[in-house]
Parts: C-alpha cells; sequence; structure tokens
C-alpha cells in the first residue's frame, strides 16, 4: 500500500508524462507503474477464483489511483496501458463508478484497449458491466445489482460508438431490469425493454414486455379509481320552487243589516185617485 507522498507523486509524474513530450524521467515514471502492473498482474494469475481475484484488484487498486488522477488531470490523450487496465479492474471489483470516470477519458481520446482485448472499449464496458448484472438478475429479479444512475451514465457514455446490436441490446435489457423495480419508472423500464428486442429478437425481454403492460394498465385503473374515490360528492341538483297554493275565494257574505232594511220597510200605498 503507497503512503500518501507516495500517491501524490505519482500524481504529479502522470501529469508531467501527459504534459511532456517523454523525457526520461516521465517515461521512468510511466515504467515503474507499467512494471507494477506486471507484477500485480503475476499475482492475479495464481488465483483461480474470480471472486478471490475481484478481491485482489480491490486491494490492489489504490496504489495506481495517484497515476489515474494525474492522467486525467493532464487529460492529454497519451496511449497508456495501465490507465486502460484499471479501467478494467475497476469493474472486475465493483467500482463501477470510478471505471466509468475513466471510461469517459478512455473513450473521448479514442485510447486503445490493452492488447490482450479484442474488443472496443465500448463493447468491453457494456460487457463487462451488463454481464454479471444480468448473472445477478437471474439469481434474484428483485434486487437490483447496480444503480439506475450508473447504467444510463454507461448508456449516454456509449450511444455513438459502434458495438454489436446484441450487446447494445444487453444494455437496454439491463436497464429495463433495473427500473422495473422502481414503481415510478414501469413505463420507461417497458421502454427500453422494446428497444432492446428491437435490435436483438433473441434477448428474451417478451414475456418481460408483456407483464410490464400489464402492471402498467392495473396502475392506471387504481389511479382512477382513487381519484373517484377522493373526489367530493356532487351538490344535488336544485329542484324548482313549488308554487304556492292558491286560496280558493268566496264571494262577500252581505251585510246583515241590508237584509234587515229589506224585510222591515214597508212599502208605500198607492194614494186614491
Amino acid at each position: 500500500m503507497l503512503t500518501p507522498a507516495q500517491r501524490h507523486f505519482q500524481t504529479v509524474m502522470a501529469q508531467r508524462h501527459g504534459k511532456s513530450n517523454g523525457g526520461d524521467v516521465e517515461r521512468t515514471a510511466y515504467e515503474q507503474q507499467l512494471h507494477r502492473l506486471r507484477m500485480d498482474k503475476s499475482r492475479l494469475s495464481q488465483v483461480q477464483s474470480a471472486t478471490t481475484k475481484a478481491e485482489l484488484k480491490r486491494e490492489l487498486l489504490p496504489d495506481y489511483q495517484g497515476w489515474v488522477n494525474g492522467v486525467l488531470a493532464a487529460d492529454s490523450g497519451h496511449a497508456d496501458e495501465v490507465l486502460t487496465t484499471i479501467m478494467i479492474w475497476s469493474i472486475d471489483a465493483g467500482l463501477v463508478g470510478d471505471a466509468l470516470r475513466i471510461a469517459d477519458y478512455v473513450l473521448r481520446h479514442r485510447l486503445p484497449m490493452p492488447d490482450q482485448y479484442t474488443r472496443t472499449v465500448a463493447t468491453a464496458l457494456v460487457d463487462e458491466i451488463c454481464d454479471p448484472a444480468l448473472a445477478a438478475f437471474k439469481a434474484d429479479v428483485s434486487v437490483a445489482p447496480l444503480a439506475a444512475d450508473l447504467l444510463l451514465q454507461l448508456e449516454r457514455l456509449t450511444a455513438s460508438e459502434d458495438m454489436p446490436d446484441q450487446v447494445r441490446a444487453k444494455l437496454y435489457k439491463t436497464l429495463g431490469y433495473t427500473l422495473r423495480l422502481d414503481t415510478n419508472e414501469l413505463s420507461a423500464a417497458r421502454d427500453w425493454l422494446q428497444r432492446a428486442v428491437t435490435l436483438f429478437d433473441g434477448i428474451g425481454v417478451k414475456r418481460d414486455i408483456e407483464l410490464l403492460g400489464r402492471a402498467l394498465k392495473k396502475s392506471t385503473e387504481s389511479e382512477t379509481a382513487a381519484e373517484n374515490t377522493d373526489a367530493p360528492p356532487s351538490p344535488p341538483a336544485d329542484k324548482p320552487a313549488d308554487k304556492p297554493v292558491a286560496k280558493a275565494t268566496r264571494a262577500p257574505r252581505k251585510s246583515t243589516t241590508a237584509r234587515a232594511s229589506r224585510t222591515t220597510t214597508p212599502r208605500a200605498k198607492k194614494s186614491a185617485s
């Protein structure tokens, strides 16, 4: 394990290596990193277990951190076998975020992969990241082995890169499987899976697309029902006001005084002629 001072020296040498035309000191610094890398590869070759190799790589990676930081800071774009190897080792060690940080630099400067790799950088990145993730989903579909943000970052980095359709479909499948674990991302998950099957019909997601379609339909129906339940009841319709019933009218009764006067007053007699 390097001391902080040694890591700082690594960073300075890496920056000088990137900014110079390759002086003796800078070449020596890079050769020292290559020598360290070959020694560590020799140690790894003696280990058969993939799990143990990943643990050993995680233990070795801090010794290269100063060099990586210096190269990225210099941003020179010089071919660097140490850097590209550490990018792959970071994936193997489960440090995908660190790998993508290096990958951005490697892809931008079109750096070649180490000699033992026959694939392009973009293809290697997708294979090395997505193959273990899909294997983990086979073991347990309910647990996401990687954060969706990391996969989306990988998709952005490699979107314009050339790679086999089957490989890109693998990335889309991994994205779809990861996003479907979030109930708010079901529609996006289905979109990624549909894109995957469009690229490669044998990617094995047709059933998943069908199930997501049912889940989305059920979710929409539940939301609609909830909205109807939460809505306030409609006020009753106004009824027309009842018309007042007209009272029956009676003819006014004659005055008793008038009747009495007609009864008691004698008619005048005719006078004798």
